[in-house]
């Protein structure tokens, strides 16, 4: 009796010590982090996904490191940083903007990878279907409705007739939006004005020439453009120029209104769909997200520079003035 007490304790403590060990060997998951661009919008959805992460319990050093890399706006980057992604065996690609999930997806079919702030991620060839991407890809769209943020910016400045635009030709969401945007400014009767650059640094330049053939400027979600935005308001404030921009972060950096929604939220929706694939989802079972709830943001600072008064009834709408 007493040899088999023996034999049982000498087994419960090895079956002990193994569970011990397993605990302390427990994967930890390899997370890379491929952001196209440093401008606010982008840090946003960064900063929410890692966020989302560490409340659903997986904070970077412990159950998952995270690896962040930023591409500059650099595409031949960004192609290096998703191969080296791949070459590392990352368990999961979490890639902000429409350029750095276009490498992230060329690279990879089999590692996981979830976007954020794409506009049109079946036209920018990341998914078959919203419903359903057929591989590897899921995410979150940042798609606004172009048609309600240029009827904001009528309400405000009816007299804007001529509409300016500056938008970078090679990036496929900048393509998506003006085709939107076209379509908007026929509808309601502007005649638009297109430039295009080809880095940010063109960016003040080709606001410059806009002068005089425009009555306000739009600056779409173009990765390009936002990056030099202050050179856009900069230029425009000086011709006393309304600037329609896309977003909240842009409100902030000194544009004069928006309808729009956080892209913080965009990266918490992101990290929820991470979670739910290290749990076990396959991407393609998850559908792309769309945010459905917008609101209008108004900046008085800017407003005043330019002359501009907003009606009452915008301001009593509006989520935010800053």
């Amino acid at each position: 009796m007493r040899h088999g007490t023996i034999i049982l304790t000498i087994v419960l403590a090895a079956s002990l010590f193994a569970f011990g060990a397993a605990l302390g060997q427990q994967k930890v998951i390899q997370i890379g982090v491929l952001q196209f661009a440093s401008h606010p919008a982008l840090d946003q959805s960064r900063d929410g996904f890692i966020d989302f992460l560490a409340q659903a319990g997986y904070k970077d050093g412990e159950k998952i490191k995270l690896d962040l890399q930023n591409a500059q706006r650099d595409m031949s980057v960004a192609r290096t940083i998703a191969k080296k992604f791949v070459s590392d065996n990352k368990d999961l690609i979490f890639s902000i903007a429409t350029p750095a999930s276009q490498a992230a997806a060329k690279e990879t079919g089999a590692i996981p990878i979830v976007f954020s702030a794409v506009t049109d991620p079946v036209k920018a060839g990341l998914v078959k279907s919203v419903e359903s991407s057929g591989n590897n890809v899921t995410g979150v769209s940042d798609l606004i409705p172009v048609k309600t943020q240029i009827e904001l910016l009528l309400k405000i400045a009816p007299r804007v007739k001529r509409l300016g635009i500056i938008y970078n030709a090679g990036e496929d969401n900048a393509r998506v939006l003006v085709e939107m945007t076209r379509a908007a400014a026929k509808e309601l009767k502007l005649s638009l004005v297109e430039k295009t650059v080809t880095n940010s640094g063109e960016v003040f330049a080709a606001t410059q020439t806009m002068i005089g053939s425009v009555d306000g400027i739009y600056t779409i979600q173009d990765n390009t453009v936002i990056s030099a935005l202050e050179s856009v308001i900069k230029v425009a404030n000086n011709n006393r120029l309304p600037v329609l921009v896309p977003g909240i972060p842009s409100v902030e950096r000194g544009g004069l209104a928006t309808v729009g929604t956080s892209f913080y939220n965009l990266g918490k929706i992101a990290g929820d769909q991470a979670v739910r694939i290290i749990k076990g989802t396959k991407p393609s079972d998850i559908p792309v997200a769309f945010v459905k709830d917008f609101d209008i943001y108004l900046n008085q600072k800017a407003a005043d520079e330019i002359g501009i008064k907003f009606p009452e009834d915008l301001r009593s709408k509006a989520k935010k003035i800053y």
